[in-house]
């Protein structure tokens, strides 16, 4: 039964906006971590750095390693949100930019940042991935897939789409995952069950207040259409827990919370736990979690403002 054991800030600078975190556990080291997260002059920044961590006690204490900044004056273009990822023990953010603070009409494109030894030395790295908000490398039958979307048209109609590489470095194909104009489907994040099929769980953006959605591929290309769950949510990152069970964080929009659920594949019974309460003034501008499992708890990063005047990074561990 997941319980809430400890709650910690990982960084809190009143003069900066810090949001959208995610966490990664060394495939070598036992108890190391990598957290990656942006900070800007503002939720829609022109100033922004993306911020490396390092953790070497599973989580409890962290250093910064790298701070890699691009502003809209000087760069063209702007850090939006960082996932994690390991392709063959190298260490990779995945992070898209932007060119401007409207994001109907600004330029996206996303980027690599990737490390051989450990986030002491990084090489960025251009894609041709198109869209925004992408999701962490997942390995799957031999193939590596990158969910991501995009504005499709002046309607600010969203397209839900995956890229997919042979061999996680050169990135062959774009495929529609999910694609509504009612629903308007973006976010997603894959998890790979056992390589015998994925299993991705997407926002719905028509509105606030939305159900979460999943879609299954056997291959990632073709995807079944998507079901309705039963969680009010947005940014979801999952994880399995065991053959038949995926844990997902998510900022819960049914109480402006950062929840975690518990998914039962088979029955679909889905189970919530609560991590922390935003004010309903922030309900905008709040959770955006990453997760990580080490072994006997999970390690759960979000953002979140309260009554401070800017968002702070908090580290939450949850019990199995």
């Amino acid at each position: 039964m997941l319980k809430l054991e400890n709650i910690i800030t990982i960084d809190q600078d009143s003069d900066y906006y810090l949001s959208f975190p995610d966490i990664i556990k060394s495939p070598e080291e036992e108890n190391t971590f990598f957290l990656a997260y942006r900070s800007g002059n503002g939720h829609h920044p022109t100033v922004s750095s993306l911020i490396l961590k390092k953790s070497t006690d599973s989580g409890r204490s962290w250093k910064t390693i790298q701070e890699v900044e691009l502003t809209l004056e000087e760069h063209g273009k702007v850090w939006n949100c960082p996932r994690l990822s390991y392709i063959n023990e190298m260490l990779y953010i995945i992070c898209d930019t932007k060119s401007g603070t409207y994001e109907r009409t600004a330029q996206f494109k996303t980027f690599f940042l990737t490390s051989v030894d450990d986030g002491e030395t990084v090489e960025i790295l251009s894609t041709p991935i198109p869209g925004m908000v992408p999701d962490k490398i997942i390995p799957f039958k031999g193939k590596y897939f990158c969910a991501n979307h995009k504005v499709k048209n002046r309607k600010n109609e969203l397209i839900q789409l995956v890229s997919w590489s042979r061999e996680g470095i050169f990135w062959y194909d774009t495929n529609t995952m999910a694609h509504n104009m009612n629903h308007q489907f973006c976010e997603a994040s894959i998890v790979n069950m056992d390589n015998q099929y994925l299993i991705a769980y997407l926002r719905d953006n028509s509105g606030h207040k939305r159900y979460v959605y999943t879609v299954r591929s056997t291959d990632g290309i073709e995807w079944t259409k998507p079901e309705k769950l039963k969680i009010f949510g947005q940014r979801v990152t999952a994880l399995k827990a065991d053959k038949d069970r995926v844990v997902g964080a998510f900022r819960n929009t049914d109480n402006i919370k950062v929840s975690l659920f518990d998914h039962n594949l088979k029955t679909n019974r889905i189970k919530f736990i609560n991590i922390d309460e935003e004010i309903k003034q922030n309900q905008y501008n709040y959770g955006y979690t990453g997760l990580a499992d080490n072994g006997n708890e999970y390690l759960l990063p979000y953002y979140i403002k309260k009554d401070k005047d800017n968002p702070y990074i908090n580290l939450a561990f949850v019990r199995k």
